[in-house]
């Protein structure tokens, strides 16, 4: 049995790890409508364009670019339809 320190570190990796994948999808459903495509292909030209490594950048970038957009709408949806 681990250690409670053991336990602490492997829960924070875990909420980690479940965060960059929130962001990813979230970014998928950004290119899904920016670019009209479905979700493998928005997922494959996301890996394709950025690799491995960069996806997460890429995503993180997609999502403060959405967020700021919105922040100067008082309907944040209005311009994605």
């Amino acid at each position: 049995m681990g250690t409670p320190d053991g336990h602490e570190v492997a829960a924070r990796r875990l909420v980690e790890r479940v965060q960059r994948r929130v962001a990813l999808n979230e970014a998928v459903g950004i290119m899904q409508a920016w670019r009209d495509c479905g979700q493998q292909e928005a997922r494959d030209d996301l890996r394709v364009e950025h690799g491995v490594a960069g996806q997460q950048v890429e995503a993180d970038r997609l999502i403060a670019v959405v967020n700021a957009d919105a922040r100067s709408r008082a309907d944040p949806d209005a311009g994605w339809d």
